[in-house]
């Protein structure tokens, strides 16, 4: 069992254009609805953050941390009960509709989200035990060589990290494509199709992340200078928040359609069109 990227591609092209009223469904679920839930939150806005750093001591955030940890479960919850209701319904051989999608994806979606966090909080202690034992200096940094050597050693973890999402990345996609709700099996058996492709899918994903964090970095100094230039409120501020709405709604997009393709991909080419709608 092999993965080939552009086939993979491909697949996920054809579901793009074969369900795309569906998708927009869910580009709104998943996106502008959490995106509308974090505004109402001032503490999630850029002015604010720029606020915070540019004088720390005179703009302070008061108030309970509760309301807006409360408010990123909800929009975690959301955001992932979308995608695995699109994975439903994006390879379903016969749909039953939004409800039963949408239904399905909330339920799915905690359980997918949960075992994403346990598995990034276990990774974050394991990477977290060498610094630890290193002590205060390299938790800290020193300003000596062993910054240098600390510096390394997170950009390692990241690269690691990196390379398992890569090896996990289809799990997501065959949970919802089997409608399953327990997580683990979909996780190993990422794990088992992800193997012979694994080096791939790891550069395919380093380069696809890149333009993503490029055109991020770019819509942050746009908005900065657009928030230093202009008052609260304004036209063009507001105008802002629809370039980060397509932002994370081509990302949303892309984290749906490249794991269902691939997960088409690493079926054999003459059972593809029996098994996927």
């Amino acid at each position: 069992m092999d993965i080939e990227i552009r086939r993979g591609l491909a697949e996920a092209w054809a579901l793009a254009t074969a369900h795309r009223n569906m998708l927009a469904v869910y580009v709104a679920i998943g996106v502008v609805v959490p995106f509308l839930l974090l505004s109402s939150e001032p503490i999630f806005s850029l002015r604010a953050v720029m606020a915070i750093l540019s004088d720390p001591w005179t703009y302070r955030v008061g108030g309970s941390i509760t309301g807006p940890l409360y408010l990123l479960g909800i929009v975690a919850v959301v955001a992932a009960g979308a995608m695995l209701a699109a994975w439903n319904g994006l390879q379903a051989d016969l749909r039953e509709g939004y409800l039963s999608e949408v239904m399905y994806g909330m339920v799915a979606g905690v359980a997918y989200l949960l075992a994403n966090l346990v598995l990034a909080i276990l990774f974050g202690l394991a990477s977290a035990l060498p610094l630890f034992a290193l002590g205060p200096d390299a938790l800290f940094g020193t300003g000596g060589a062993l910054d240098i050597v600390v510096a390394l050693y997170r950009l390692l973890v990241a690269l690691v990290g990196s390379w398992i999402a890569a090896r996990l990345c289809l799990a997501g996609a065959i949970m919802g494509g089997r409608g399953k709700l327990e997580p683990l099996a979909a996780f190993v058996e990422s794990w088992r199709r992800t193997r012979t492709a694994q080096w791939r899918l790891f550069g395919f994903y380093l380069l696809y992340g890149l333009p993503y964090g490029i055109a991020a970095s770019a819509l942050i100094i746009v908005h900065g200078a657009v928030i230093l230039n202009n008052t609260p409120g304004s036209t063009i501020e507001t105008l802002m928040s629809f370039g980060w709405i397509l932002l994370f709604a081509l990302y949303f997009l892309g984290q749906i359609l490249i794991p269902a393709g691939l997960y088409r991909a690493s079926e054999p080419e003459v059972a593809a069109s029996e098994i996927f709608a």
